[in-house]
Order: structure tokens, then C-alpha cells, then sequence
């Protein structure tokens, strides 16, 4: 096709595609399913009117499938997952995404070869490529409908990670399927250590890439255009890089570089920026859905479909049944293995039937070279399986979310509505007293106005017990969540706290807001957040890995060091987020004493734990504690006034000249409070100092005494660290010179 005529088809696609976008919108179908039926249409329209004529011609290369396709529906998929919410259920997602996956394959491929006569290894081939799915339709339902976010982050998170696997098994057996060799049980090990390989080797070039990336945006302090524009750039190199230089998986190297990006990268810019990029994202990601879709009912010749039916429906029939055994089985055993939360019943029903196949499936049949005999055969089969998921798995999750109840609001969420339909309530009337006040509004409407107000933000069931103060202790816990959180980013927007101690305690406060969400109010359930968050279990397993190594000394020296001054961190956050939550409940006159005085007593048994942690490090470090807490006070006053500065300028107040002088000025200053190095030595004695007097080594010769002077390491361990292992080996030996430590069995 000529290049005008290329454009000139993608112009009309799309087109198409965003009328549907806007139309669906008042329809109980998801767009993509509008959109294959549109497609067929077409189809049937391009032999009978010649202005459609180039459809009928109009094919996508693999090539473009892969590098250009791909890439952009897996970043944007990434960089839109709830990555917190996805450390928790890690274990239960990757479990359901490269397991369970490989058993769909395996039960698929073998039931293809079984009852369609096919080679083996291009069954397998089949299995792997139907076994990923695709949860856009999904996802936009549990949006509109509100449904849990831990189910629409298992749903994503698994569809996400499954699309990798389903690639690299995919690649492999494709690859041998094109070689001609035959295929045995011998060969399994072989296959599973390169699976291995690809699949972890792309994930860490991922991480690795996105988060030099991250790195690199702050340091140079880019504005949106620049991190919008790297984005793109960091989605197709690590694809490309993964692939053709490192040969490895390129989709887990995207998955790894746009999950860096967003967890390591986003909360260090500004909220404006990361709305931009999720907005344009979302606009690659729905031109590429919206081709990919349209291009599944351009594809489609019903005749021949109709004619294959019968292999159509056995493969539905794999499909269904290899997703119900590994959702029914592995899920479980999982959540009882890893301690998770519980996955109900209905979360699960909603896993099987929504594990729907779409724009991958097809991305990737298209992908396989023509020269293999069996690729037309697969490709009306996967058509075919993903019309049944899209035409009738995707229009019923709706009506089976409703059924089960997943779109009832629980008690907390209800609250939740209360408070928010109070506060906009409140604003409104300010607004009209405002306007009132200014003589723009007649008095004689004033009454009328007030009404709407009323109307408008009507509480239903709620307005008869608006007086009765019930649930003021929720509502105080919820505005407590909220004045916690915008005191933490105002922190960590002054330089206070380092992002990651901002991105731990955030991660508290999302459990938080949960926990009430669920409707759990009561007041010993948020007396048990000083429990280990997912941060402080990951420094502890590395403290484990290396506390009893000699070589790993001066390593773990620094370390200790650097989490001191993270647990110094984090605990003036805590007293700082609830001298704030103190001075706010004082304010919420709306509420009654006796809730507000219990949630202030929580809060002020909190700020007690934590002063008492901090009394701890400045009774033993006094020196290195007033210091160290006066660069941060120097830090954050010069950064709260830079961030006015920058507003001012942003907001067109401050010219280009005064802007650069003044930021000149602090960058300088910002600099020399920088140089300071925030290391616990500064109070502690000399290793010789503190071998002096100790019983145990006052008969060592002058030469034995040397050699441990400059051997020895001092290392600080924070409350609750452990420092030796039952049954561990190690070649350490550790000397208590202050503090008190406690031996313990839990086997005695």
C-alpha cells in the first residue's frame, strides 16, 4: 500500500474508534467489543464500497506488532498499576502469572494436539499465545463500578506479568517450532533454565533502566516535557535493548522500567507532571487498543470462521477450563502459603470469567512468520476464542459483578460519601455567603440558593442522622488520614524526609485509608501500625544476608549508619504528622468531644512512641543527633521557600531574570547544607579507645591489639535488629560496647 493510502486508513480507524470511545459511554458494552463488531462491519463494507477498498488491504507486519504495539500496551499497563498494592499480593500474582500460566499452556497445547491432530510443538506454541490476557474491558468495568482495588490490581497485575510469560514461553517454543527439531521431556530442563533466564534477566534490566532514568530526571531537575518525552524513549529501548543486545525478555524489561518509573520516579515530581504523563499514556495505549481491535473485525471472515467452529469451541472449552484450574487451585493455596489477605469466592469467580483475551492475542499470532504451515489455522483460532471472550465473557461481567454483590458500597465507603458530600456542602455555602456578602447575588435568592446547595449534595438515608454524631469516631479517623498524608508530602516536598521514607510511611497511610474504607473504626485496629511495613521487612532480610560476614563489615558499618538516620527520619515525620492530627481535631468543632478526644489519645500515644525513639539515638549519638536535626531544619526552611518561588514563577508572577538569580542563590546554598554527611561516628570512640578496659583483651600482645585496631568495625544496630542467628554460620564476632542486647530460643 502507498504511504498516503496508510495514513488515510489510520485516520479513518481511529476516527472510528474515538466516536465508538465517546458513544460506548452511555452503553452497557465495553468499547472494544463495539469496536470488533465495527471492524466486521467494515470488513463487509470495504467488497462492496470502493472508497473502503484499501481496508481490504490493510495488514499490520509483525514487525510492527512487536516494536511498535507492544511496547506501548505493556508500559502503559505498568506505569498505571498500583505498584504498592502490588507488593503485597506479589507471591499470589507471580504465582498466578507464570505457574498458572505455564499450566494453561501445557493443558491447552496438550488438548489441541490431542483432539486436532496438530504437531505438538506448535499446540504448545497456541498455548502460550492464548494464555495471555488481556483486562482492559475488565479493568474499565471495576472503575465504573468501584469495585475493590485489590481485585482490579490482581486482575491487572496478573494480566501484566502473564503477558510476559505468555512472550517468553511463546518466543522459545516458537522458535523451535520454526528450527523443525522435535521436541521431548528431555528437553524441559533446558527450556525451563532458559525461561528462567529471559524472564528474571529482562526484569532486571528494567529495574536497573528506570531507575537511572528516575535518577537522572531529578538530578537534572526536567520538566514535563523532558520526563514525558524520556518515557517514551526508556518503553521502546528497554524493549528493544532487552531483546536484540541482552536477549532477554523485552516485555518484563518494559513491565521493569515503566514500574521503576512510576514508584521511584513519579512521587519525586510534581502531581501536575505525573497527570500529564498518565494522560498521554493513556492516549497511546487507547490509539493502539483501538487499531488492534478494529483490526481483529477487519480480520475476521465469518464463512470461514462458521466452517472452523468446531475446533473454535474445543479451544473455548481449553481456555475455560485451564483458567478455572489454575484460579480455583493455586489461588488459594497461595493466600494460605504466603499469609495473605483472604481472596473471596466472588474476587475469584470474577478472575475466571474475566480473564479475557484480546489486542495481545492477536499482536502476537500476527507475530508468527508465515512460512509455518499451521499459522492461518491458529490464527482463526485465537479470532475465534477472543470474539467468545469479548462477545460474551466481556458484556456479562457486569451483570455477574452485580450478582455477586461487588458493587455494594460497605460501611466505611458509605461514611466515606458522608464525609465527602459534607465537606462539598460546606464549601458551597461558604461560596454562597461569600457572594452574598459582595451584594453579586440578590438577597431574595439566598433561600432558593440554599436549597440547591441542599439538593445537590443530598445525603439520602444520611440526612436523618446528620445530627446524630454515630460515626464521628470514623470521621475523625478519616480526616486524621488526611491530615497525615498532606503533612507527609509537605515534608518530603521541603527536603525533610528522603523518598524513601516519604514512600514507606505513604504506604502505612494507603493501609490505613483501606482499613476504614472496609468500615473498620474502632481504635485498636490502627494501634497496631507500628507493626514492620514492607521497607523495614526488606532492610531486615538484607541485614540478615550480611550481619554475621566479616567481609561484609565496613558494608554493613554504613549501612546501620544510613538506616539510623532513615529511623531518625521517619520517627520526626511521625511526631510531625501528629502534632498536625492533634492541632486539626482541636478544630473539628462539627464532631463530638468524646471521639475527637479518643482519636487525639491514639495520636498522642503515637507521638510518645516515637519522641522515645528519638530520645534513645540522641541520649547515645547527642553530638551527631542536634547536628544532624539542624541541617534538616536548614534544608526544609530554604526548600519551602524555594518551592514559593518556583510557584510564583510558574504562575507567570516572577520573571525569567529574578528567577535564575534567586535560584542561583539557593542551589548554593542548597549545596552547602548537602555537603554535610550524615554518618553515626561523630560521637563514638576510636576502636583502640574502645578496646581499653575491657577484660577480654588485656593480655593481647602489642602486635595482636594492632591487628584488631585496624580490622575491628564499629556498628551501631538499631531497637529490634537482630544481631546473631540461631543455627546461622557466620565468621563474625561481635564485642557490646554500649546498649543492652537480649538472648532468646524459640525452641526451648
Amino acid at each position: 500500500m502507498a504511504v498516503s493510502e496508510v495514513i488515510f486508513v489510520l485516520v479513518i480507524l481511529l476516527g472510528i474508534a474515538m466516536l465508538v470511545t465517546g458513544i460506548c459511554r452511555k452503553l452497557p458494552v465495553p468499547f472494544t467489543v463495539v469496536l470488533v463488531v465495527i471492524g466486521v462491519l467494515l470488513s463487509d463494507l470495504a467488497e462492496q464500497w470502493p472508497l473502503l477498498e484499501p481496508l481490504k488491504h490493510f495488514h499490520l507486519s509483525p514487525e510492527v506488532m512487536l516494536f511498535i504495539f507492544l511496547p506501548a500496551l505493556i508500559f502503559e499497563s505498568g506505569f498505571a498499576l498500583d505498584a504498592r498494592q502490588m507488593t503485597k499480593d506479589l507471591p499470589a500474582i507471580l504465582i498466578m502469572a507464570i505457574p498458572a500460566m505455564l499450566m494453561s499452556t501445557l493443558i491447552v497445547g496438550l488438548g489441541v494436539w490431542w483432539t486436532m491432530d496438530m504437531r505438538l510443538i506448535v499446540a504448545l506454541v497456541f498455548g502460550a499465545l492464548i494464555s495471555a490476557t488481556d483486562p482492559v474491558a475488565v479493568v474499565a468495568l471495576f472503575k465504573e463500578l468501584g469495585a475493590p482495588n485489590r481485585l482490579n490490581v490482581l486482575v491487572e497485575g496478573e494480566s501484566l506479568l502473564n503477558d510476559a510469560t505468555a512472550i517468553v514461553a511463546f518466543s522459545i517454543l516458537l522458535g523451535i517450532a520454526i528450527d523443525g527439531s522435535a521436541i521431548g521431556w528431555s528437553d524441559a530442563d533446558n527450556i525451563i533454565l532458559d525461561f528462567i533466564r529471559v524472564f528474571i534477566g529482562g526484569a532486571i534490566f528494567g529495574s536497573l533502566l528506570g531507575f537511572v532514568t528516575c535518577e537522572l530526571l531529578y538530578r537534572m531537575q526536567s520538566n514535563v516535557t523532558v520526563i514525558l518525552t524520556t518515557s517514551i524513549i526508556i518503553a521502546y529501548a528497554s524493549f528493544v535493548l532487552a531483546e536484540h543486545v541482552l536477549h532477554v525478555s523485552g516485555v518484563m524489561a518494559v513491565v521493569g522500567s515503566a514500574i521503576a518509573l512510576r514508584l521511584f520516579g513519579m512521587s519525586r515530581f510534581r502531581q501536575d507532571v505525573t497527570h500529564s504523563i498518565s494522560e498521554t499514556w493513556e492516549v497511546i495505549s487507547l490509539s493502539c487498543n483501538s487499531l488492534l481491535f478494529l483490526m481483529v473485525g477487519l480480520s475476521v471472515n465469518l464463512g470461514e470462521l462458521a466452517s472452523g467452529i468446531g475446533p473454535v469451541l474445543i479451544g473455548i472449552g481449553l481456555v475455560l477450563t485451564a483458567r478455572a484450574l489454575s484460579v480455583y487451585s493455586l489461588v488459594p493455596l497461595t493466600v494460605k502459603w504466603f499469609r495473605l489477605p483472604h481472596v473471596s469466592k466472588a474476587e475469584r469467580h470474577i478472575m475466571w470469567w474475566g480473564g479475557l483475551k484480546g489486542g495481545l492475542a492477536i499482536a502476537v499470532v500476527l507475530s508468527i512468520p508465515s512460512d509455518l504451515p499451521e499459522r492461518q489455522f491458529l490464527f482463526h483460532l485465537t479470532i475465534g476464542i477472543v470474539l467468545f471472550t469479548l462477545l460474551i465473557s466481556a458484556p456479562t461481567i457486569r451483570p455477574l459483578m452485580k450478582y455477586l454483590g461487588m458493587s455494594d458500597l460497605s460501611k466505611g465507603e458509605n461514611l466515606e460519601i458522608r464525609s465527602a458530600l459534607i465537606n462539598a456542602r460546606s464549601k458551597s455555602q461558604s461560596n454562597l455567603t461569600k457572594l452574598l456578602q459582595s451584594k453579586v447575588v440578590p438577597k431574595a435568592g439566598e433561600t432558593a440558593l440554599s436549597n440547591e446547595i441542599r439538593l445537590a449534595f443530598a445525603m439520602g438515608l444520611y440526612d436523618e442522622d446528620s445530627e446524630k454524631h454515630d460515626d464521628d469516631e470514623f470521621l475523625a479517623m478519616l480526616r486524621a488520614y488526611r491530615t497525615e498524608r498532606e503533612e507527609l508530602k509537605a515534608l518530603y516536598e521541603t527536603g525533610y524526609i528522603s523518598q524513601y521514607i516519604y514512600l514507606d510511611i505513604l504506604n502505612r497511610l494507603y493501609d490505613m485509608r483501606e482499613t476504614l474504607r472496609l468500615g473498620d473504626s474502632e481504635l485498636d485496629s490502627h494501634r497496631g501500625s507500628t507493626r514492620e511495613s514492607f521497607f523495614q521487612r526488606m532492610e531486615n532480610s538484607f541485614l540478615q544476608k550480611i550481619r554475621e560476614r566479616r567481609w561484609s563489615s565496613g558494608l554493613l558499618s554504613k549501612y546501620q549508619g544510613m538506616r539510623m538516620v532513615q529511623q531518625i527520619q521517619r520517627n520526626l515525620a511521625h511526631v510531625l504528622m501528629c502534632d498536625a492530627v492533634i492541632a486539626m481535631l482541636d478544630e473539628q468543632n462539627d464532631l463530638e468531644q468524646e471521639p475527637r478526644k479518643q482519636v487525639k489519645s491514639l495520636y498522642k500515644e503515637r507521638k510518645k512512641h516515637y519522641r522515645k525513639q528519638l530520645k534513645l539515638v540522641r541520649n547515645q549519638f547527642p553530638s551527631f543527633y542536634h547536628h544532624y536535626l539542624e541541617q534538616l531544619a536548614k534544608q526544609s526552611v530554604i526548600n519551602s521557600g524555594w518551592n514559593h518561588v518556583k510557584a510564583e514563577f510558574e504562575h507567570d508572577d516572577l520573571g525569567s531574570k529574578g528567577f535564575i538569580s534567586i535560584q542561583r542563590r539557593v542551589e548554593e546554598k542548597l549545596a552547602h547544607i548537602s555537603d554535610f554527611e550524615a554518618v553515626v561516628s561523630s560521637d563514638e570512640d576510636s576502636v583502640a579507645e574502645m578496646l581499653d578496659g575491657i577484660e577480654l583483651f588485656d593480655k593481647l600482645s602489642d602486635q595482636d591489639r594492632s591487628y584488631l585496631e585496624k580490622n575491628a568495625t564499629s556498628i551501631t544496630f538499631l531497637p529490634g535488629d537482630s544481631i546473631i542467628g540461631a543455627y546461622e554460620s557466620g565468621d563474625s564476632f561481635y564485642v557490646i560496647i554500649r546498649g543492652k542486647a537480649t538472648v532468646w530460643r524459640t525452641d526451648a
